[in-house]
């Protein structure tokens, strides 16, 4: 931890990435866009490059649960009347080929809306619907992390230059020490996925999910034995 004239600041990986101050945060990997009988796959759209990261996504889901670490899965979600919908969000989806011809979407309430079935959420386990890229904007996100007393976040999930990434500068503004791990996280752009990585690293942490375990696997033993 380093010593700044106005404040404590945590600095090393261990600090920052503390089980007992940090989030995992799960963004929008949810039926409709990861499941081999989503509408994306049903469309005959690409999910391969949501697929390839859930191996990673799973180790560390599992990991944060034995440690007992505070997973919140967001849910990028659309109104079935479009009361919540943005205007322009919607635009740019039409005008992108991965967006057009997928008006039932993500739609509230459905099973294409609902976390992967995969990842098998728990009871326990906070989900927060969004109606915006940004998991603060119109949720309960930031009252959830202070009344746990949260101080860092980890991200994982999709799309890396779009809900992620509006997600991460949200919680830097907000406070919170942030996480990106960079095989955790996908787009069906590489060169926008590259170009946002690089970009979120400038602010935050940015490293494969193998360099956050080696700090968390410790962690756990410690946490085990009673020590911590």
């Amino acid at each position: 931890m380093k010593e700044t004239k106005r404040a404590q600041v945590l600095d090393t990986l261990e600090e920052i990435a503390d089980p007992r101050h940090t989030a995992l945060l799960v963004i929008d990997i949810q039926n409709d866009n990861a499941s081999p009988r989503g509408m994306l796959a049903s469309k005959g759209r690409d999910i391969s490059w949501v697929r390839k990261t859930l191996p990673n996504i799973k180790t560390v889901l599992e990991e944060a649960r034995r440690l007992g670490v505070l997973v919140i899965f967001m849910r990028m979600t659309r109104s079935k009347d479009g009361s919540h919908d943005s205007g322009p969000l919607l635009r740019l989806q039409e005008m992108s080929a991965h967006g057009r011809g997928l008006a039932e979407y993500e739609i509230e309430g459905t099973w294409g809306n609902e976390v992967l079935d995969e990842l098998e959420p728990r009871p326990s386990e906070r989900q927060v619907i969004k109606y915006r890229s940004s998991a603060f904007i119109g949720t309960t996100l930031d009252i959830i992390l202070r009344s746990k007393a949260i101080r860092s976040a980890v991200a994982v999930g999709l799309v890396t230059e779009g809900c992620v990434e509006s997600t991460v500068r949200h919680l830097i503004e907000h406070g919170y020490y942030t996480v990106v791990l960079s095989d955790c996280v996908s787009s069906s752009s590489q060169d926008m996925h590259d170009a946002a990585l690089l970009k979120m690293s400038a602010r935050c942490d940015v490293m494969p999910s193998e360099a956050l375990l080696k700090v968390w696997r410790p962690a756990r033993v410690a946490h085990q034995g009673g020590v911590r």
